[in-house]
Parts: C-alpha cells; structure tokens; sequence
C-alpha cells in the first residue's frame, strides 16, 4: 500500500494507473518467500504539479488531507484537496468506490510494520505537505530597471513551507524568484520572470516528491531484501502505451519503453518459436509479423535517433526546444515512421506499432536535463528536519560523483554533460531487458473492453485494434499451427497414452510400428506394448533417422492433447450451463422485484400528479389563481429569505409597484425575439485559460471559499474599503431575496433588480464586488431556477457596467466555462464589449440602469431591435446591445449619408408621446428608454 499511494494516480484510462514502473523480485526457499526487492523506472513527476481534466495526483495527497487527524491537519496548515493548485486542475478529486480516509489507516499500519519512526512519519508528511504549499505561490510581475520580474504576491505559504521544511524563508524566496550565478568573487542574484518562477517552483515540489519516493522505495528494500541468495519469481509492472490530448516528454519516454518490450515479446514469441520449428525441420510455413526495431531505431539509434539529438541539444547552453525539433526534421524528415506538421507547429509525430503519437516539444530540453541548482541544494542540505537534509545530501554526492567522471570530456562552448533523463530512462531500460533475457518470461496482455470504462459493454473494435497492433492474432497462428507443449518423452507416454487406454493393434510391422488406435472402454494396454511404443517413439524422437516416425509421434502428442482437451471442454460446459442457468433465475427474479416496486412507485406519482391537478383546477375554478404563480415561483426558494431586511425607500417603490396594473398594451402581432448572434469582431483572448476563477478568488477573496451561500454574509467576499463593508453586506442580502423570494415577480422583479444595479452605478468601488457576490451564488447553486436568476442578474449588472481590468478576464472566463444555458453568449458579448471599451474608464458605465427592453433581451437570451428613422423619412431596424452608444447603431446610415465617423457633429433623439428627449453621440442609446420609464 505504502508504494502504491505513493506511486499511483487516477487516470482517464485507469483508476488506478501506475506512474512508475515498478519490476519486483520475490525470492523463494523452500517454496515460502523469504524477501523482495523493488526496481523503479521513471517515476512520472510532472504528475505532481500538473493533471490533465478528470485526472487526479498521487493517492497519497489525498489520502493524507482524508485521513490526518484535526490536530496534524493544524500543524501542517492543511486544507481541504479542492484549494490546491496542485490537486484541482483536474477537478476531480474524489473517485468512486475509494474511501481515503480508510486507506490512509492502512498506510500507517504498513509503515508500522516496516519500521518507520513517529518522527520519519511526520517528515514524511511535512514534506507532503509542503509541496501542496508550495503550489500555491503565486507570483505577479512587476517593471525593474526596463524589464519585467516576478514577486511573489502573499509570502503566507513561503512561510509556511519554510517552516514545514525547517529552512530559511528569505532564502527559500530566492530560490524561487532569483537565478544564482557563481563566479571567482561573488554570487550573482539574476531576478526571474514570471513564467521561470512558476518553474522555479515546480521544479523544487517535484524533486522534493523525487527524493522521498526514491528513499521510500530504498528504505523498503532493506528491510525485506532476503540475507541469502535464493530462487526468485519476478513480476514487471510497467506503464500503458499512452496517447494523450497532449503529448510531451514523458509519454515519449513511455511509448519508447512500450515499443523496446514490444520488440523483447516479438523476439521470444515470434523469431525463437520460427528458429526452433527449423532446427526440429518440421513443415513450417513461416508467419510474418510487425518487426518494431525501425521504430526503436528512429528514437534511440546512434547518432541521430530523437534521445540522442535531444542529449546533445541538452549540453548546449543556446539550445532551445525549436532548435531540437529543426534537427529532428532534418534528420528524420523523410523516414516514413516521423512526420512533420503541416503547419509551423512545435511538434512531431511518430507512427508507433500500437498507432501514430503527436508529440508537443515544449519544455523537452528542460524536462530531460532536469537538475537541481547548487542554491537550491544548498538550502535544503541545511535544512533542520533530519530527513530533508539527508535526502538533498545524498543527491548532491550522487551530483558530485557524476561530476567528476564527466567533468573530463565536457569543453569550453558545451556545459558538462550530466546524465540527462533520456540518457538514465535508456540505461535502466537496457538493464530490465538483460535482466528479462535472464528468465524465462511470460507476457500478460490487458485488453480493453470499451474505451467508456462501463461494465458489460464489448466494443469488437476496440478490442480488434488491440489485438492487431500487439501481435495477438499472430501468436494465436503460431500457437496453433506448432507444437508449443514441449514435455519430457517418457513423461508423456506414462502421463497421456497409459491414462487414455491407448492400445497397438494386433499385429504390428515393422513400418507401422507406431499406428497406434484408442478403443473406447479399453484397459490400459499390456506391460510389453506399453515397453514397445516407447522404445519406437524415443528411438524416433531421439535418433532422428525416421523422418516418418518423428512426425507420426508429434501427430500422437496432438491427438492426445486434443482428446484430454474435448473431455475436459465437455465437462466444463456441463458445470457452466448449470450456472449459467442458476445466475439467469436469480437474476430474472431480482429483476421482476425492482420492476414491481419500480411500477408501484410510478403509479403513485401519477396518483400524485392526477390529485394535484385536480385540486389546482378546483382552485382555479374558485378564483384562487394566485396559487399557481406562487406555486411556480416557490420552485427557486432554497432557503427562506423573506425575513432579510430591505431599504425603507425601496420596500415604498415595491408596494407602488404592486398597486399599478400593468399599462394597456397595443394590439399588435406577437415579434419573434432575434437570437443572440455571436460577432465576428470579438474573440476570446488568447490567454483566456491562464485566468481560472480559482485563482482571482486565491488572489482577491478575504477567504479562499467560492460557492453558493444560504445565509448573510458576515464579511465582504473582496478586499473593500471599510467604508465599504456595510453597503457590501447589504448589497447580499438584496442578492439572496431577488434569487429566492417566492413572492418576488413581474414589475417588482425589475424594480428590485435595478435597484441591486444602481448601488453599482452610483458606488464604483462596489461593482466588483457585486459582481463577485453574483458569481458566487450560481456556482454550485443546487437549485436550477434559483441559479437561473443569478444568471439574469448578473447579465443584467453587465449591461450597466463592466468589471474593473483585475476582474475581467476572470469573469469571462468564469462565464465561458460554467455559464446556465442561453446565458453563455449573452455575458460573453457584453464583457468583451466592455474589454474593448476598457480605455474609456469610468465612462464605460451607464447613467441609468437597465430598461424593461434590456430586462426581456436577457430573460430570453435574446438581441434587442430597434426602430431608427431618420428626418428624411428614411427608416431601419437596428439590433444591438444594452452597452451599445448612440452612434454604434446609426453609424452606418450617417456614414451613408457623407457624414464623418465620431460622434460629433449629430445626435440621436427619442419620442415618447409629446416628450422628447436627446442625447450625444458618446452616450447610451437605452439611457434614453430607461431615464423616460
């Protein structure tokens, strides 16, 4: 368990996938196991700081945060898995089925047994700990002397960290924000950019996690490595052939490995089995089957396979991962396993025997020359825990050793050439090969049944591809047309002729000597028969001067195998017919009890259903129409909210409201509402996935909590002014009854609704805020209605002002990924309209909030249209936004009309009866519609 935690990870493909291979010798004596030693290979670290969607970290991670008492968890300041940048990305954090609570009591139960102290336990998980820490550094960057740097923005988990690991904060600092140089006199601190702090970073969590599962699994095999030499069974647990979404370093270094054990299980299977049938000159028709050696020869060859260009390019100071993928086209252009990308893109593919891979080359160089600076080493060495120090310590030997046995051959224009990734994955692979060569293996294949992971579901052709590409089918040939059982003669005679009853005939020649017949029912034959045939067959065997009687005994050995196998086929069909049969009963009954209780249920729904409309209809019938509205608006009440007190002043406009009778509308044909249509001169930025809602919250929010709040807040969510805090509060506690109010509808919903919108308006510093509290509220919101109205609302909010620039790519993306339904579109265009407006400040607000047009556009996700005329009688029909200014929808027609683009120089105007009212060309159109209502 203690390896497996530490080791394993969940995956699309696995539940529980390796990420290490792990080849385990069991040593035997006297048939009992007497010790074991475990050899790892390439443990996966880019796990540790990065998972793709639907994936997980190691178990451990969770595990500890499950399964750590209250009092550690306080120790080593832990949270709950969802508020590491380490263990969310994937945003999956819980599997089905696996309570890690319960398997972590079983990993301190293993590491009781092997041994490990109270305080090699709590390094232990201080080191853990301090790598989920240590991903929560975040840095921004900031202009120095003419270039930009990174800083770090909170120095709370520096601190942390620093004391986890018992090492100093300031240098720690350093070590992630600063490059050391070293010369003759003096350090050189270079400041890093951003993007290398973050790997400054990362590098540090992953050799932290490197060392201790390196010393885990040393620690391991001196305790259980046997104290004598014994026989031994050993088992190679090794990665998956692997072709994700995107492909880097490490699945090349897998598929590599997949590829070299491909051509080991070739080798044994296919090309020994063929040289054995022509050294015995049996009649073989020789199978042909996929030689991968090309493909092996295309990434490890000498001197020019992908590792090797990628080992030389790692010793060059200037290289960089363009100039590795220029040498590989140029090297490998035209072999027909490689291809180059159409377009100019940093990748390559290369057609393995299990299909064609698509590898991404950023960040190659860097993650095969992988070494830890001096600085860093430095720092940990003196470090005050025990095991930390220890561990940097014996890295920095091993450093050191490998230092001075190359430091010889390096020059002056090359760095010394440390063994690189690719270089140590090659020379452990070539040692697992020799050591296989040693044994005599046998190979298990896994074959997937569906690419879905649904039980009983059998694709044919996922499970065809997969036998095709490993050799399967050819195996199955040669296992059938040859004679794979290959038993001692004589124990084959005593074993399968004496048991079967087998007898010769009557009279035997010379020539036939070994036409032997079964008789059904018949004794086992006579001693000196028995005597005879095996004589007559060993002597043919052996001797090989009968090319006749040789292969009459190898058409024997056939026979017998295939009677024992008949025999025991029919037996074993007789058992699985009978439970078979048992299974089909019990199934068919537990199938019959779940549709009778699912049918008793149903019908009391219908029951249900039927009385409730009946009793509706009586209400209705009887003038109690208001039941129905309250019963459909009672649907998005989570908790109740009508005791939250609201402002004197907009409790008097409610009460108006609720007196008014809804204005005399004019007859006229019901409009078709346009469909938001997205505008081609607005695209997401680029950068849009580096700025995750996750990380604003991290950054802005007083508490790193984000999701949907049933109750008042008692402190703002964002860092406001004091002044501030109380109008804040109050803002909520408006949010929480307009998503909630059962009672809240028609023209109050949009009088309480704008006047949540004009506390925005009239208080910028709060529009962030708003916004914020808005967002909060429908993600993770249980109820559907209720997060429907958060939705609305916050679209509405948007129509009159735009978040400030720290807020606004976090909310578009917040809206691109999770927003309801229609809504998606909607707060898309009105937020990148107000990102292209952004220069405009403070004058990107509204002067009035939203009118009861805007307030329908966004219930129906819809475009708005409105009627234009011009004073020559000229007319049109414009479809815009709520942000749209008066000269946005005109535009075209005062270009046509000779005059020039901008807004001076012409107005636009609007009449409501006998009123009129105007604006200028820098103004909202709607301002006008919402200052008349």
């Amino acid at each position: 368990p203690l390896l497996e935690s530490f080791g394993n990870a969940k995956t699309v493909r696995n539940d529980n996938s390796s990420r290490f291979g792990k080849f385990v010798e069991i040593f035997l004596e006297d048939g009992l196991i007497c010790g074991a030693i475990t050899s790892q290979y390439l443990l996966e670290k880019s796990r540790v700081v990065f998972q793709a969607k639907t994936e997980r970290n190691y178990h451990i991670f969770y595990e500890m945060l499950a399964g750590l008492p209250s009092q550690q968890r306080q120790r080593y300041c832990l949270q709950g898995a969802e508020t590491y940048y380490y263990l969310n990305q994937g945003g999956n954090c819980e599997i089905p089925g696996k309570d890690d609570a319960e398997d972590f009591r079983r990993l301190l139960n293993t590491m009781e047994v092997l041994n490990f102290s109270v305080d090699e336990q709590n390094s232990i998980f201080r080191i853990l700990s301090s790598v989920l820490h240590l991903g929560n550094v975040y840095f921004e960057k900031y202009e120095t002397d003419c270039q930009e740097v990174a800083t770090v923005v909170s120095a709370t988990e520096i601190r942390t960290v620093a004391e986890l690991l018992q090492v100093s904060p300031e240098g720690l600092q350093k070590a992630i924000t600063f490059k050391v140089t070293e010369t003759q006199r003096e350090k050189i601190f270079t400041p890093l950019t951003v993007e290398s702090a973050v790997d400054a970073r990362d590098a540090i969590a992953k050799t932290l996690y490197s060392l201790l599962f390196s010393w885990l699994t040393d620690r391991i095999n001196k305790l259980v490595y046997p104290r004598q030499e014994a026989l031994s069974i050993a088992i190679l647990d090794i990665y998956g052939f692997e072709d994700l979404s995107f492909n880097s370093f490490e699945q090349l270094c897998i598929n590599y490995a997949n590829e070299y054990l491909q051509f080991f299980f070739n080798r044994i299977v296919f090309q020994e089995e063929q040289e054995e049938y022509i050294r015995e000159q049996i009649e073989w028709k020789e199978i042909p089957f996929s030689d991968n050696q090309p493909c092996i020869d295309l990434i490890s060859q000498k001197p020019y396979g992908i590792l090797r260009i990628l080992d030389d390019q790692s010793c060059f100071p200037q290289a960089t991962d363009h100039t590795f993928l220029q040498k590989c086209h140029y090297h490998h252009g035209t072999n027909p396993l490689y291809t180059k990308p159409k377009m100019p893109l940093p990748e390559f593919t290369i057609k393995h025997y299990a299909g064609k891979v698509t590898y991404q080359v950023h960040k190659f160089l860097d993650k095969n020359y992988d070494q830890v600076r001096q600085d860093v080493l430095d720092l940990f060495i003196n470090s005050r825990t025990k095991v930390v120090a220890n561990l940097f310590f014996g890295h920095a030997q091993v450093m050191a050793r490998q230092r001075s046995l190359i430091r010889r051959s390096s020059t002056r224009t090359r760095r010394y050439k440390a063994p690189t990734v690719a270089a140590r994955f090659q020379q452990s692979l070539l040692e697992l090969v020799e050591r296989m060569e040693r044994c005599n293996p046998f190979f298990v294949r896994c074959i997937k049944p569906n690419n879905k992971k649904e039980p009983g579901l059998f694709e044919a052709d996922v499970v065809r591809t997969q036998l095709r590409y490993s050799g399967i089918l050819e195996t199955i040939r040669i296992r059938k047309e040859g004679f794979p059982i290959r038993i001692p003669f004589l124990v084959f005679i005593d074993r399968c002729l004496g048991a079967a009853g087998w007898a010769l005939p009557s009279q035997l020649g010379s020539g036939d000597a070994l036409g032997v017949v079964a008789k059904a029912g018949s004794s086992r034959p006579h001693p000196s028969c028995q005597l005879f045939l095996k004589e007559q067959l060993y002597q043919a065997l052996e001797s090989k001067r009968s090319r006749a009687h040789h292969l009459a005994a190898l058409t024997l050995q056939r026979y017998a195998r295939t009677f024992f196998i008949k025999r025991r086929f029919r037996s074993l069909r007789r058992k699985i017919v009978l439970l078979q049969s048992r299974a089909r009963g019990y199934l068919a009954r537990q199938r019959y009890r779940r549709m009778r209780h699912t049918l008793i249920k149903f019908r009391s729904l219908v029951h249900i259903y039927v009385n409730r409309r009946r009793y509706l209809k009586v209400s209705t019938a009887s003038g109690d129409s208001p039941v129905l509205r309250r019963q459909e608006l009672t649907r998005r009440e989570v908790v109740d909210v009508t005791h939250l007190e609201i402002p004197a002043e907009l409790m008097g406009l409610l009460e108006a409201a609720a007196g008014e009778r809804v204005a005399h509308r004019h007859r006229s044909q019901p409009l078709v509402p346009p469909p938001t249509a997205p505008d081609p001169q607005l695209t997401l930025p680029l950068d849009i996935n580096d700025y995750p809602m996750a990380k604003y919250v991290r950054g802005h929010f007083q508490e790193p909590a984000f999701g949907m709040l049933t109750a008042p807040l008692k402190a703002p969510l964002t860092r406001l002014d004091e002044e501030l805090c109380h109008e804040a509060l109050s803002l909520f506690q408006l949010i929480l009854r307009f998503m909630g109010d059962p009672g809240l509808g028609g023209p109050q919903e949009t009088l309480f609704g704008n006047y949540i919108v004009q506390k925005g308006l009239s208080v910028p510093g709060l529009r962030d805020e708003l916004l914020a509290q808005a967002a909060n509220q429908v993600w993770r919101n249980t109820n559907v209605n209720n997060e429907e109205r958060g939705w609305l609302l916050l679209a509405t909010c948007l129509s009159a002002f735009p978040p400030s620039a720290a807020f606004d790519k976090y909310l578009l993306k917040f809206v691109s990924d999770y927003a309801f339904a229609g809504y998606k579109p909607v707060c898309q265009r009105k937020l990148m309209h107000a990102m292209a407006r952004s220069q405009l400040g403070a004058a990107a607000a509204r002067t009035f909030p939203p009118s009861l047009l805007e307030w329908t556009a966004n219930r129906q996700q819809a475009s708005m249209a409105l009627d234009l005329h011009c004073f020559n009688g000229v007319g049109s029909v414009a479809l815009g936004h709520g942000a749209a200014r008066a000269c946005a929808h005109p535009q075209c027609l005062a270009v046509g009309r000779g005059l020039a683009e901008g807004w001076r120089g012409w107005s636009v105007a609007m009449k409501a009866g006998a009123q009129w009212a105007e604006l200028a060309g820098h103004d909202y159109v709607l301002d006008l519609v919402s200052d008349l209502e």
